[in-house]
């Protein structure tokens, strides 16, 4: 998306390129109609024996209907760059305006996410030590139970806050980056190697689409961040995980090369979204719960995380429904100069 600084920069450079093409262009078709005026009515104007009307030298050469074209020049220039910058600085400034405008709605949008988000557990927090407190936990089991869950609504706590501060850093373009030459087939291999075994106990089998992966890995690098690119596979992973609406559910992982990217395809067999929910998905906490009523599915953080990630390695991601489930696919630039 362009920022409007560019759209600034593009704008006023249009507004000097194009009303002089147009001022050039009508110019040209005013003297001609001009001079076809003046010939068929007889009027002198300067010539070179034989050959087209030369330029004049003296004003006194100028017959008199001259001047009336020559006025009319003046003030179709003067129109053209009057009407050429009244459109661009309108356009310009309708385009602020939707800016500004979806900026306030994602900040709108931002406060009350960490609104919700944040009190959900701290109110879970505040009933268990209330019942503490109160002596409703009146046994060691009771004790340890409401203990662990203060403990874990905790965590929860930390992990919105970990997000957040994730989110506003890659917002800002203020978090580190660490690109480098990845053997990409490869590397996705080992990440998924390492994650398998987790998500295969919390109900998530995945499965490996890719059947030569020592070919593919010997063939296509990209530069990217190694750690951040295994969080945004996380990232992804956990939505599959939140969201399954089975007691198992399974990820389809591809990895091949579409054009001069390479893409990763991770394909679950979940509900899925509504088709007018895909370009949503990578907005600030979004959830396809509109009431927002289920603090398990999580943040909302993942997939905006993924989303700029993704981007400031140079790449793209998006979101399409194939028929079952949810697709996202990750296109990075590949690297031919593997030395």
């Amino acid at each position: 998306m362009m920022t409007i600084k560019r759209r600034m920069i593009v704008t006023n450079i249009l507004m000097l390129v194009v009303p002089v093409v147009l001022c050039v262009i009508a110019g040209w078709l005013l003297n001609s109609i001009g001079f076809f005026i003046m010939e068929s009515q007889g009027l002198p104007f300067p010539r070179e024996a034989g050959g087209p009307p030369r330029a004049i030298a003296k004003v006194e050469e100028y017959p008199p209907v001259m001047y009336l074209f020559l006025f009319m020049q003046m003030v179709l220039v003067i129109g053209i760059f009057f009407a050429s910058n009244m459109f661009f600085t309108r356009r310009l400034v309708g385009q602020i305006m939707a800016e500004h405008e979806k900026y306030e709605n994602n900040r709108r949008e931002l406060i009350a996410g960490i609104s919700h988000d944040l009190r959900t557990p701290l109110t879970s927090i505040k009933a268990y030590l209330e019942g503490i407190e109160t002596g409703l936990a009146s046994t060691p089991e009771k004790q340890q139970k409401y203990f662990s869950t203060i403990k874990n609504k905790t965590n929860d706590l930390e992990h919105i806050i970990n997000q957040l501060f994730l989110f506003s850093k890659l917002d800002i373009g203020e978090y580190p980056v660490n690109m480098q030459k990845i053997d990409l087939g490869r590397t996705l291999a080992e990440m998924l190697a390492e994650l398998t075994d987790e998500y295969g106990r919390r109900g998530l089998t995945i499965i490996q689409d890719q059947d030569d992966v020592p070919s593919f890995a010997d063939t296509v690098f990209v530069n990217a961040d190694y750690l951040q690119l295994r969080n945004v596979i996380i990232n992804i992973l956990e939505n599959s995980v939140k969201y399954k609406n089975t007691e198992k559910g399974v990820l389809h992982v591809n990895c091949s090369v579409s054009g001069s990217t390479a893409e990763i395809i991770l394909a679950d067999d979940g509900p899925g979204v509504q088709p007018d929910a895909l370009d949503k998905l990578f907005d600030v906490f979004y959830r396809t719960d509109p009431a927002r009523n289920n603090e398990k599915k999580g943040s909302g953080l993942g997939l905006a995380i993924a989303d700029k990630t993704i981007r400031r390695m140079g790449g793209t991601i998006h979101a399409e429904l194939p028929g079952h489930g949810l697709s996202i696919i990750i296109n990075l630039p590949i690297i031919h100069d593997k030395g």
